[in-house]
């Protein structure tokens, strides 16, 4: 019996369907014309912030930030972890990912 080998490459799915991002998260990338979480592979939430920050004319709400994250994590992530998928899980406080952003 031959079992089918797991494809492991994040799938591409419309940013409109993400249910875990707020209609503000998704106006946000929608100003930065992504509108597929193929245009996030390889790219880092802060980033797409940044731009957006520049693109709106001001600061926006850190919670676009989180959510940006979150956002560039499932599109990287062939299974993404639920817990993952919350904003409050990417707030620069949190212990858990910490790891990401020290690559000492």
């Amino acid at each position: 019996m031959f079992f089918k080998k797991k494809d492991k490459t994040p799938k591409n799915t419309s940013i409109d369907s993400l249910e875990f991002l707020t209609a503000e998260a998704k106006e946000a990338f929608r100003v930065l014309e992504i509108s597929e979480t193929a245009q996030l592979i390889g790219k880092e939430g802060d980033n797409f912030y940044l731009d957006y920050c520049v693109e709106s004319g001001g600061v926006a709400d850190k919670v676009i930030l989180y959510e940006m994250r979150a956002a560039v994590y499932f599109a990287n992530t062939p299974k993404p972890d639920p817990k993952k998928l919350r904003w409050w899980y990417w707030k620069d406080e949190n212990k858990e990912n910490e790891e990401m952003y020290n690559d000492d």
